[in-house]
């Protein structure tokens, strides 16, 4: 396998949609703001609140009692949150005031295949397969909001297993090295959520966990539950 886009995988015609996902908690959100309500502080809403979405976030911490939110410029009109006043403390962690997973990122497996040993993957060639091993395509890559700064060392999850990104993770898509898992185009790859988590992925990428939620593309589709 040279590259994602030159990989010789066979890529169905059809595939679940949405291809990338991010399944929102209202459960843990309501957690996660009542603590910083709790606080008195203000709430830090600037780019889109994190990408969850200024005007819910801002009505949901209306109603759980905050009045006051850190905005960027021309947000004031589309929160519900007054501005915070310069004094005033602001949280910039609301969003991690619980051990639960507020985002789950999702992204469908859309190729598979087996190779052998010293197989380069991906761009620049800068991974290497030591073994016989199953390379999985994953339909999510850096324009998604997967950093780059991440590989190596980052994990995705499939079926409850961890696996390394294999190489470096591309534009729209990115590679998982599954060697002894079990692997079928359509199933779903969890790129953060519970395991691995959003602060794992922080440190992998050396980017804050906001900055990730926050440049999360608008064609990953967020779905409340």
């Amino acid at each position: 396998m040279t590259r994602p886009a030159d990989s010789g995988m066979t890529t169905p015609r059809n595939t679940v949609s949405p291809m990338r996902r991010a399944l929102i908690s209202h459960a843990v959100l309501l957690r996660a703001l009542g603590a910083a309500a709790q606080e008195g502080h203000a709430l830090d809403l600037r780019a889109n609140a994190y990408g969850l979405g200024l005007e819910d976030i801002s009505r949901i911490a209306y109603d759980l009692g905050i009045r006051h939110a850190l905005h960027s410029p021309g947000q004031d009109a589309r929160s519900a949150l007054d501005p915070a006043p310069a004094d005033m403390s602001v949280d910039f962690d609301w969003f991690a005031g619980t051990d639960e997973a507020l985002v789950v990122f999702e992204a469908d497996v859309i190729a598979v295949k087996n190779v052998g040993a010293n197989t380069p993957v991906s761009y620049g060639y800068e991974y290497v397969t030591s073994e016989e091993t199953t390379l999985v395509l994953i339909s999510a890559g850096f324009s998604d909001g997967v950093p780059r700064t991440a590989s190596p060392g980052a994990m995705v999850s499939l079926d409850g297993a961890r696996y390394p990104v294999a190489g470096r993770i591309a534009m729209d898509q990115c590679v998982i090295d599954a060697r002894g898992g079990t692997v079928t185009v359509g199933d779903s790859a969890t790129i953060w959520g519970v395991d691995p988590g959003l602060g794992e992925w922080s440190e992998w990428s050396n980017r804050s966990a906001g900055s990730l939620l926050a440049r999360l593309s608008s064609r990953v589709v967020r779905t409340w539950h």
